[in-house]
C-alpha cells in the first residue's frame, strides 16, 4: 500500500471516528458521553481511538472544528446566492448563526470550545472562518456599493469589520432564546454602518 492510501485510509477512519462521536454527544450529550461509548458507535477497539486522538477532549475538539466547517460551508452558500439582492444575501448571512447550537449537543460543544484552556483552537479556527468569509462578505458589500444599496467605501475592511462583530455574538449572548433578537439587532447596526437607509424587516 502506498503512503498516499495510508494516509487516505486513516482520514476515513479519523472520519468515522469523528462521526461516531457526534452521533454519541447528539444522544447522550458531551459530558456524558464516554470514549468506550465513542468507539462502540464506530465499532472498532478502544485502542483504536487513541491512535488518532489522545483524549476525549482532542475527539470533542475535533468534532467543535468539523461544526464551524459546517457552518461555513452554510454561511456561504446563503451568501453567494445569485438570485438574492446583496441585503437580502447580508441578511441571509446574519440568519445562517441562528442555526449554530439548534442542537443540544452543539450548545454543548460551544461551551466547550470557549473554555480557555481551548483558546488556541478557538482562535486557529476562527481565523480559518475569517480567512474563508471575509472575502465573501467583501463580495456582498461591493455589490452593494454598486447598487447604491450602500455607501462608498472600502469593501474588503468593512467586511473585516462585519466578521468581528458576527464573529463575537456567541461570546456575548449565552441564551439560545436571546440570539433571534441579538441577531435583528445586530443585522440593523452593521446596515446603519454600511449605509443603509431603507426598512430592515429582518
Amino acid at each position: 500500500m502506498s503512503a498516499g492510501s495510508r494516509s487516505a485510509k486513516r482520514e476515513i477512519r479519523r472520519q468515522e471516528l469523528i462521526e461516531a462521536a457526534v452521533a454519541v454527544f447528539s444522544a447522550k450529550g458531551v459530558a456524558a458521553a464516554s470514549v468506550d461509548d465513542i468507539v462502540r458507535a464506530a465499532g472498532v477497539a478502544k485502542g483504536t481511538f487513541y491512535l488518532y486522538f489522545a483524549t476525549k477532549d482532542d475527539a470533542v475538539n475535533a468534532v467543535a472544528s468539523r461544526m464551524v466547517d459546517a457552518v461555513a460551508d452554510r454561511i456561504e452558500a446563503a451568501a453567494t446566492d445569485p438570485a438574492r439582492s446583496p441585503l437580502e444575501r447580508l441578511l441571509a448571512f446574519g440568519a445562517s448563526f441562528r442555526q449554530v447550537g439548534d442542537e443540544p449537543y452543539e450548545r454543548d460543544l460551544i461551551e466547550v470550545f470557549h473554555r480557555p484552556e481551548n483558546r488556541a483552537l478557538h482562535d486557529r479556527v476562527g481565523e480559518r472562518a475569517l480567512a474563508r468569509l471575509t472575502p465573501t462578505v467583501a463580495g456582498i458589500i461591493a455589490a452593494g456599493i454598486e447598487r447604491g444599496d450602500f455607501r462608498s467605501q472600502d469593501p474588503l475592511r468593512t467586511a473585516a469589520y462585519v466578521m468581528a462583530c458576527f464573529g463575537s455574538l456567541h461570546e456575548v449572548v449565552s441564551a439560545p432564546e436571546a440570539l433571534p433578537d441579538s441577531i435583528r439587532e445586530l443585522n440593523r447596526f452593521v446596515l446603519r454602518g454600511l449605509g443603509y437607509e431603507g426598512e430592515v424587516r429582518s
